[in-house]
Formats: structure tokens, sequence, C-alpha cells
């Protein structure tokens, strides 16, 4: 039976800090999303978990929740429209919804689905909310697990994963206190500084330079601005165990086979020479930044050369190097205001006489990235046996989602690349003429692992067998 909810009370002191300023950019661009998403709509919300070790009682947890929530300033903050634009505003003292349930008889596995769906789904106003709820699950008095559920305006992906490991610290025994990350708000001295300019001036030439030339198919929506969405999600131990298999042999982290394979299909299919990827990237790059929890993500533009030209005779070793090369020169050039590349779009579209409003998308949303150890390699003299026996296990079919992503002709989320590639994709009906999402996936396995498995496939003959 649930108890009366009760709440986790805060108190920060913020002497000499600040407690109000604008959005830092990463903000403003999550902030944007929030302001064509439908009233109350709650796709954004994110739910993690973490379990309680054993041996700590319930006083211990909330603390640690109390703790949590003191240390960073996204999970007591308030966002707010005003006059003068968009604000952030720290709350020094105040609540937090907690919910302690006592789960009786009920497994911990089911009562985490409900209760997490529960817990996440309902809304965050998140100008009048604090961007955090909390639930702690108990049996006989024991705490065994503590669901958080988080507005995307206040942590994305990457900063729930901090936020849960250090959660995991203060749960310890003793606790483990390390120092929280820089805030949102000292993140602003850097965005205004010359140096943060400078990085801002270079990101937006380089996207200039390629939205300028990238194919109108890269850019241009299909349809009559209305999403009209057909999706499709793949399970796939074979494409785990290939993808993996090329990222040990070549060198190359395995996201990065799945960023170039995709790619190359993506030219094959619409028929370009060409392709390009915004990629949402965590802009985690100076060390006072890397454990920053808010909405830190940006786009950053992956494009790679699929011309039969720069193919000829490409090994796949030279293709995902290449692969890798580009996605390292994407993430360099991500840090700027993501109003300014509005502006800078708008200009570059009327030149070219486009309206440029269907991208194509990538996006790595494992939480726990940092805590994965990759599969163990497999002896490339057995590899295709035991591609080949795992293949008959994948899965492949159309879910029905609620999510709309705006400026999106094609958006590919990954979401599992362990024992099991899971990726979900979603594509403008029409895209690809009758193709659809599955048999893009479906032909994305096939490619990775003819990429895996044929030491002497190259990258123009893979290309001309997907097109």
């Amino acid at each position: 039976m649930d108890r009366h909810p009760s709440t986790i009370t805060f108190r920060t002191d913020r002497t000499g800090r600040a407690c109000e300023g604008p959005l830092i950019w990463s903000q403003l661009a999550i902030w944007d999303v929030f302001r064509w998403l439908p009233p109350e709509d709650t796709t954004l919300n994110l739910l993690v978990s973490c379990p309680v070790p054993p041996g700590r009682d319930l006083p211990a947890v909330l603390d640690a929740l109390r703790l949590l929530v003191e240390r960073h300033d996204s999970l007591h903050t308030l966002y707010l429209d005003t006059p003068d634009g968009p604000i952030q505003r720290v709350v020094e003292a105040g609540e937090i919804p907690l919910r302690v349930h006592d789960l009786g008889d009920v497994g911990l596995e089911e009562a985490t689905t409900d209760l997490g769906e529960a817990l996440r789904r309902p809304w965050f106003d998140i100008g009048a909310d604090l961007p955090l709820r909390a639930a702690v699950l108990v049996r006989s008095g024991e705490p065994l697990l503590v669901l958080l559920a988080a507005s995307h305006m206040a942590v994305d992906g990457w900063s729930f994963n901090i936020v849960r490991g250090d959660l995991a610290n203060l749960l310890a025994d003793p606790p483990v206190v390390v120092e929280p990350g820089q805030q949102p708000l000292e993140r602003i001295e850097y965005e205004r500084s010359a140096i943060g300019k400078r990085r801002e001036a270079k990101a937006l030439a380089f996207l200039a330079r390629h939205l300028e030339s990238l194919p109108a198919s890269m850019i241009v929506r299909v349809g009559d601005g209305t999403p009209n969405l057909d999706w499709g999600l793949i399970q796939s131990p074979a494409l785990a165990l290939a993808a993996n298999s090329l990222a040990a042999r070549h060198g190359v982290p395995p996201a990065t086979v799945l960023l170039g394979a995709t790619t190359l299909q993506l030219a094959a299919y619409t028929g370009e020479d060409d392709a390009a990827l915004r990629m949402i990237v965590s802009t985690r790059f100076r060390p006072a930044s890397r454990g920053l929890v808010g909405a830190f993500n940006s786009n950053a533009l992956f494009r790679l050369d699929c011309a039969p030209a720069r193919l000829h005779s490409e090994t796949v070793d030279g293709f995902l190097r290449r692969s890798a090369d580009m996605a390292l020169s994407a993430y360099a050039h991500c840090e700027y205001d993501p109003r300014a590349l509005d502006t800078l779009i708008a200009d570059l579209a009327e030149r070219r006489g486009i309206v440029p409003d269907g991208y194509c998308y990538f996006n790595d949303t494992r939480y726990s990235l940092m805590d994965a150890e990759p599969p163990a390699p497999v002896p490339q003299d057995e590899l295709a046996e035991r591609v080949a026996d795992l293949l008959p296990a994948t899965k492949l079919r159309s879910p029905v989602i609620d999510r709309q992503p705006k400026h999106a002709n094609f958006f590919m989320f990954l979401m599992d690349l362990g024992e099991t590639a899971e990726l979900m994709l979603c594509v403008e009906h029409g895209f690809f003429g009758r193709r659809g999402p599955l048999g893009f996936l479906s032909d994305l396995e096939r490619l990775i692992v003819r990429f895996a498995v044929d030491e002497t496939a190259t990258a123009d003959a893979l290309h001309a067998s997907v097109r």
C-alpha cells in the first residue's frame, strides 16, 4: 500500500553565487523544443533508477536524496519566460515531491515498471514546478530502489547518468562525496568569454560551409510540413556482434560504426553522392563542464562523402576511420547559440531557394554509456558462423510512438549496443519512396554484417548493395 506523498526538503547557501540568469546555449535549444510541443506534453520527461545498497535505511536514503538535490542547481531551478527572453532561476530552498511505496508481495521489476511510468508521465510546469520527482521502493521497511523522474529542461540523458552515479555514491556506506560539476549559471561565463565566442564563430562557419552545399534532400521537408511519421524498431544480437567486432578490429567507437553505415545507406536510399546526419551531442569537451548537470546537448553535423569516386576501392577500414575523423570534426564544431544557427540557416535557405524544415538525425540515447563494458571480441575466423547463428533472433516491428520529432525527415535512435543492438527509426512518409523504416533497418543490419564478415568488401560495393 502507498503511503501518503511526502517531500524532500532542501536548503542551499548561495552566498556570493547568482540565483538567476539567461539560459545557456544548450538550454535555449531545448527551451525552443518545449515552445512547439503540445500543451502539457510529457514525451520529454526522463526516468532513471538507482538500487539501494543492502543495510541502508530509509532515513539514510532520504538524506542522500536531499544532498543530491542541493548539489545540482538544475534539479531545483525554474525556467521562466520574460519580456527580455527566457531565464533560469535557482530556488534556494523548497521541496521536491517524494513517494515512498511499499512493495508488499509485488515483484520489484513489475513495481518499477508501473511506478516508474506513474512517476515519469505527469507534466512538469517548468515555470512553476521544480523539475524533479522521486520515489523510494521499500519492502518490509527496507529501501530497495530509488526512481527519479525529471524534465528534459533540467537534464539530458548524459546528465541524468551523472545524477544517478552521484546518488549511488551518496547511498554508499560511508557516503562518497565528490565535488559537483560546473553549474549551468557558471557556464554562462564561458559562453560570453573571448574563447567561447571564438569557438562559436568557428562552429557557425563550419556549419555554414556544409549547409551551403548539402543536397536539398538532407534539408527540405517532405510533405506539407505536418509530421506523418512511420516508425520501425530492430532488436538484433547479430547487428550488435557485427558492430562491436568492427569497432574492436578497426579501433573506432561502436557507435561510429552505426553512424558511418547509417549515413552511407542514407546516401544510397536517397540517391545522393553525400549525406549528413545532425547528431545529438553531449558538449562536455572542457574539464570544467564534464560533470555539468543540465540540458547540455547540442547538434553536430556529420557529413560523409559517398560519391562513387570517393568510395571506389575504399576498404572497410578506410571507410570507418574516415567516419571517425568526420565525427571528431563534427564534435569540434558544435558549441554555438542555436538561434544564431537558425538565422544562418534562414539566410542560406533564402539564397538557395529552399524551405529548410527536414533534417536527418542520429541520437545515441544510451544513459549508461559510461558504465557499459563492450562484449568480448570474437575471433575473425569464428565471426561469420556466430553472426549466422544469431540472425534468426532478429526482431523487427512497427511500434506505436506518441513522439513527433519536429523538422525531421529521418530520426535514428540508438538505444542499446551491448548483447543486442536496439535501434528505433522514424521516417517521414514518402522520404524513401515506398521503402520505409523497417526496410532501412533490415538493410542496415545486412550492411553492417557484411562489413564485419567480408574482409574483401569495399565501400562502393556495400553502397551499391543497398541502393
